[in-house]
């Protein structure tokens, strides 16, 4: 969970299409083959048919020609390959449906996939990946306790008490502008698609009007082109994300309180203060210090009546947790949840026993900071449920030890430790990581770490017939969150850059035996089947994770 040890508040972003795409090299995980292009990857296959098919025919002078320039160019809305010496990339891929493999079709196109036999490392979220939450319960409880912070701290009138909550104003993956009190919902290239005032939808002239002909607000560009430079500083005081469902409860609460910030003044006043206040009520319900005092509502809801916010995860994950260790790879679990919390919930979702599927457990996490700082280890007191103080463990990969909890903690250190288990050097135990929010556990680890993400979407579940919380995620106000008619969102092109698939669920996953692969239909990785928003768009995908089956 996010709001747990965030020291900051704003995420997200994508890479440009005229920008330099990354290529961070660390001492924890750097694996040469990552650097083949797809266009060599493509041309393998080509090689690989050829050994199997007396039609291969080899591909077109021109064809050849565009395979193997290394020129960086535009991004162009057609069939193109772009080389990368660093890294691998895809550009406007026409999603469409065929077997990679097949001995009669000359390859065009490429497909993601995920194999888990390329893994030794396989690591966890915890929230919203390992187990999910009744929305429909989850949301309400977030929402009511927002609104009575801003009431009883905050002096915001009773009457925002008595406001309806309106299922059609929440949506993941929104962007606060708290000086303005305008919430935004951003393209692919960070321009504002759409935009309310308080609960008012903006027209595309007020748009233009507050915002430019670009359509575009200078922090959440830079949010767009650095993900974590707006997370911490002044940005972080005027923009937030909502990254996550704990999140999505805000802004409807922030947009009601603006409204009745309007209502009450003579004039808007030059500077909104509602989403200070609501920041501050954010950090007051998820502190780690309010857990069993009673003083955090939502704390206090949580553990009186777990079961009826956290779901019981299907049996099958569980199996597959106990199979990938059986088959030799070391599995972890990191969550930002501080100790008490994360045993509430997963005691609720996995059992008693949920610490026995994992050979780390690592809470209060701080992601992403986990990931970029060697922030150091503290201890855990198991029976009492609570992080030692002054117990800071050495930089030693020895001094973890399996079957234990921590807290806090760098990933470096946890790598050192886990490749330790497999008798690998780091650099040769490849890692993967699933998990829910796309900067914390799918950008940063892959684009400042080195090693591959599983992305988790429940909004792909929209697409089942008995689906419950269709209400809680379909917004006829904000649109799909993969796309707006033609226009794919931020997190649609984020996903199909920096995550290896995207997945509904752990469940979707756990059919898959630690030997298989997931082959997707789709270049963008989303699987089993590419979002119907997306049919009809061109996400252009700046492909930053691994090479999958190592071909």
């Amino acid at each position: 969970m996010q709001a747990l040890g965030r020291s900051g508040h704003n995420l997200g972003a994508f890479t440009s299409s005229s920008s330099i795409l990354y290529a961070t090299s660390t001492n924890t995980n750097a694996h040469t083959h990552r650097y083949r292009t797809d266009v060599l990857r493509l041309l393998r296959n080509y090689v690989n048919l050829a050994q199997n098919s007396m039609t291969f025919r080899a591909p077109t002078t021109a064809a050849a020609a565009k395979a193997t320039a290394t020129a960086p160019r535009e991004r162009e809305h057609t069939k193109t390959f772009t080389v990368q010496t660093t890294r691998r990339v895809i550009h406007g891929f026409a999603g469409r449906s065929y077997s990679r493999y097949s001995a009669s079709t000359i390859m065009t196109s490429y497909c993601k996939e995920l194999s888990l036999k390329d893994y030794d490392i396989i690591g966890f979220d915890l929230d919203g990946t390992l187990l999910r939450y009744n929305l429909t319960n989850m949301s309400a409880l977030i929402y009511d306790v927002l609104k009575r912070y801003l009431v009883d701290n905050k002096g915001y009138s009773e009457q925002l008490l008595k406001l309806p909550m309106d299922l059609d104003f929440l949506q993941k993956g929104l962007f606060l502008d708290g000086p303005r009190g305008n919430i935004l919902k951003l393209s692919s290239e960070a321009q504002i698609l759409r935009a309310t005032h308080g609960t008012r939808l903006l027209t595309d002239e007020e748009i233009v009007a507050i915002y430019g002909p670009e359509r575009q607000w200078a922090i959440t560009t830079s949010f767009y082109k650095d993900p974590l430079s707006t997370w911490n500083g002044a940005a972080s005081e005027q923009m937030r994300s909502l990254l996550d469902y704990f999140d999505t409860p805000s802004a409807l609460v922030f947009a009601q309180a603006v409204d009745l910030v309007d209502k009450e003044s003579e004039s808007p006043p030059q500077e909104y203060e509602v989403w200070r206040d609501l920041q501050a009520g954010l950090m007051h319900i998820f502190s780690r210090d309010h857990f069993s005092n009673d003083i955090s509502l939502y704390f206090k809801g949580m553990r009186a009546d777990p079961q009826k916010y956290v779901l019981c995860t299907d049996s099958s994950v569980m199996d597959w947790l106990s199979a990938l260790r059986k088959s030799g790879k070391k599995l972890f679990l990191l969550t930002g949840s501080n100790i008490d919390f994360a045993n509430l919930t997963a005691t609720q979702a996995l059992g008693k026993d949920w610490q026995e599927y994992f050979d780390f457990v690592v809470t209060y996490a701080k992601k992403p900071g986990f990931f970029t700082i060697q922030r150091p280890f503290l201890q855990v007191d198991v029976r009492e449920l609570k992080e030692l103080a002054n117990t800071e463990l050495p930089q030693d990969a020895g001094i973890l030890k399996p079957g234990e909890l921590y807290s806090q903690g760098n990933w470096h250190q946890l790598h050192k430790a886990l490749a330790r288990l497999l008798n690998k050097e780091p650099a040769k135990a490849r890692a993967l990581y699933f998990g829910d929010n796309i900067i914390q556990d799918v950008y940063t680890p892959v684009r400042h770490r080195d090693f591959d993400a599983v992305a988790i979407a429940e909004e792909l579940l929209m697409e089942e017939k008995n689906y419950p919380y269709f209400a809680e995620l379909d917004s006829q106000l904000w649109g799909s969150y993969f796309a707006i008619g033609c226009q794919p969102t931020l997190w649609s092109n984020f996903i199909s850059s920096f995550a290896q698939i995207c997945v509904p669920s752990m469940q979707e996953v756990a059919q898959t035996a630690p030997a298989q692969r997931i082959v997707c239909t789709n270049p963008y990785g989303f699987s089993p089947r590419l979002p119907k928003e997306l049919e009809m768009t061109h996400p252009t995908s700046c492909w930053e994770g691994g090479t999958g089956s190592g071909i």
